[in-house]
């Protein structure tokens, strides 16, 4: 079963990573860009082992109690660079807190 790395951020965007995409580190390394970093964005608040095509879906949870169930295969696929896709709406002054699959 292929798996992926789902990376969430604070804003509600999200992406899948193929794990092959993160390079082994040795002692001393500075590590590797895994996300697009944006104001819109905002900062990465879970990354989770996903499989891919098995019909799992991932529950994303807000501060303010909002929560939305989705598949993970219906996230967009990126590379570890790119930007992410809206995965939930948020309202004004909310913030993702978790995910769990």
């Amino acid at each position: 079963m292929a798996v992926g790395v789902l990376l969430i951020t604070r804003n509600g965007y999200g992406k899948v990573v193929e794990p092959a995409e993160f390079r082994q580190q040795s002692r001393g390394g500075k590590g590797v860009l895994g996300y697009k970093v944006t104001p819109d964005s905002g900062p990465v608040v879970m990354a989770l082992r996903v499989p891919l095509g098995a019909g799992e879906r991932v529950l994303v949870v807000t501060a303010q109690g909002q929560a939305i169930l989705t598949l993970v295969d219906d996230i967009a696929k990126r590379s570890r660079t790119a930007g992410g896709v809206k995965v939930i709406s948020l309202a004004a002054g909310d913030a993702v807190v978790s995910a769990a699959v």
